[in-house]
Parts: structure tokens; sequence; C-alpha cells
């Protein structure tokens, strides 16, 4: 029996750093998507670095933002300039911070309780802050919703949320590639054709190869986490990070994706292509964005549902870059609508 489906229209942001949403004036308006009011949506979804350095005053500024999106269903993950929310990093640093392990210990509590206490202000402002793992939503369009979200990426200079290179924190360990370590908690599921599998992963950082190049034109994707998205192979892969990187891609994963998943590659072998037979021929193409229609409509509009472009589920997937910022760190890009179908609850 076919499963019965809503459209949803799905906002997706990441990198905002703080930055407000104010009114377009006639110069703002022809630079800047990102102006209010942005396109109403059924759920937003912000990809991390939801601030500059995770202080308390930027944690405000940036729910005075998310305040003024039209959207009944709001989630946030951290990201790695989110310092304060990394518990890890805050403990690590509290010499640094000249703190006691005890004030260190509550800087970060601080954090999480306005993110996450149920009289904490985030939530009393209807935002939903998701911790790395699944998550199951129920939309009030009547619509289910599968997430599964992780803050971390690849070490870089000390900032928050950070796993070594040779890491792997999405797959289990018979999935991990041959030569890396294996330390995930919450391993991303693999796609089985139920209604338990992922519709939208969320992530801070890039997979690989995939919207993750760097204006010196590095790949700073992760191996690992491109490995887990062809295992799971949800609708929508979502995340930031690289500024540089925004842009979107439909992915059209080849039927051997399974079986490249479980063969054994070495990390040099699989950033060297090896991924590639997990990919059909042709398989991942860029979605053309008009740029003056993004600015006057405040967003890039992707329709994946039976409307649209009709994703094919467990053989595709929509890859977006949300980036706000630029490589600059101003906030000139625009924000993406993605409409999806979803199975009703």
């Amino acid at each position: 029996m076919a499963v019965r489906t809503i459209k949803t229209r799905v906002l997706i942001i990441s990198d905002t750093h703080c930055a407000p949403l104010e009114q377009a004036d006639e110069t703002s308006a022809r630079t800047r998507a990102f102006q209010h009011p942005l396109p109403n949506a059924d759920v937003l979804i912000h990809c991390g670095d939801l601030t500059h350095q995770g202080k308390m005053h930027q944690y405000h500024q940036t729910v005075d933002m998310l305040e003024q999106i039209d959207a009944p269903i709001k989630l946030v993950i951290a990201g790695n300039h989110d310092l304060s929310l990394d518990r890890d990093y805050v403990l690590q640093h509290q010499k640094w911070d000249q703190l006691t392990p005890e004030q260190a210990e509550c800087k970060w509590r601080e954090a999480r309780d306005f993110w996450t206490a149920a009289d904490g202000r985030a939530k009393m402002a209807g935002i939903t802050f998701l911790d790395e793992g699944v998550h199951r939503i129920e939309l009030p369009n009547g619509a289910r919703l599968n997430v599964y979200a992780s803050p971390y990426t690849p070490e870089f200079y000390d900032w928050g949320f950070p796993y070594e290179r040779d890491e792997d924190r999405f797959s289990r360990l018979e999935n991990s590639l041959s030569d890396a370590k294996n330390i995930a908690t919450n391993p991303i599921p693999s796609y089985n054709g139920t209604e338990g599998d992922i519709d939208i992963l969320i992530t801070h950082g890039p997979p690989y190869d995939h919207l993750d190049a760097t204006d010196r034109g590095d790949k700073a994707g992760c191996p690992h986490l491109l490995r887990a998205v062809m295992r799971s192979r949800p609708s929508i892969h979502c995340f930031g990070h690289i500024h540089e990187g925004w842009g979107s891609q439909i992915v059209s994963w080849s039927p051997d994706a399974d079986a490249v998943t479980a063969t054994s590659q070495t990390i040099a072998a699989w950033k060297d292509g090896a991924w590639q037979a997990g990919v059909a021929t042709n398989g991942v193409q860029d979605v053309a964005v008009d740029l003056e229609e993004a600015m006057r409509r405040k967003a890039a509009f992707l329709d994946i549902s039976q409307s649209g472009e009709k994703l094919r589920r467990g053989e595709q997937t929509v890859l977006v870059n949300a980036a706000i910022m630029d490589v600059k760190y101003k906030p000139v890009n625009a924000p993406w609508i993605v409409e999806i179908d979803l199975p009703k609850v």
C-alpha cells in the first residue's frame, strides 16, 4: 500500500554567526537575501554556528533572529563556533579561560540550559535544540519527520565539537574505513526502506568532495561522513561550515551503494575516488540558482516533491550547504527552501 504523504516546506540556514534579520531597504535588497521577512515554512533548520564564540549575549542575538522567522517548528544544532555548548571543550580550556573546574562546568550548564531547559529562552521561544543522534518529530501540518543531527566536524584550529581526521563518529565499526579509528556513539542509521529511515540528515560540516571546497581549493569535507550518507541515503542532507561551499546538489546513488560502503577501503583510497563507485554515472548534478530571483524571494527554492523534481526515495539525496555568511563573514548568501513529501503521522 502506498504511503500517504504531505508536501512540507523546509527552510534551511546555517552559519548565521549572530547576524540579525533586518528589514530590507532599496540597497540591501539587491545585495542580501538574508533579510526580514524570510519565506514562511513548516519547519526551520539551522545547521550550526549560531554565534561567533558561544557567548551568552550572542545566543540571545541568535534567538532574537530566529524568533522573527515564521515556522511552527524550529530545529537547531550547534557548530564549532558555539564553544560553550561543547562540554569537553569548556573543561579542557578552563585554565586558558582562568576558570576553576566548577566554574567551567557552570559555564557549560548555563549555555546548555539556555537552549534545552524547559524554562530556557530557546524552549520558550519555540526552538528545539538537537543533540547528536536520531530524532522523530511530528509537524503541525500532519507530517512525520525523522532527522539525524550532529554538530561534530574534523578538527580545525582548536574550535569546538572536533574529531581527528582519521576518526569515524558516524558509522558502526563494520562500516568504517579500514584504517579509521571508530569513535561513534550515535552512528547514522542505514537506509532500509522502512518508516525508520532518516528523512533529513543535519550536520554542521559537509561530506567529502561535496560543497566543501574552500577558497584555497582544499576539500574540507569529511570522508567518513560521505560514507555514512551513502549508507543512509536521506532525502536531504543539510549542513554549512564551509561558507564558500554554499549551494545544492542532487546525488543519484548507484545500485551498488550498499556494497561499496561494506567494502574495505582505506581513507586515502576512499578520498582518491573509491567513493565514486557508490554514485551513479553522472550522478552528481548541481542545482541551478537564479541569484537575482533568490534575492527577490529571499531564498533559493527547490521542489523535490511529487509536483516538482520528484526525488526517488532511497536512490537520491539532495545536499544543501546553507551557510548564510560568505568567507568574509558577510551575511549575503540566500537561505534554502526545499519542498519535500513526508509521510503522514
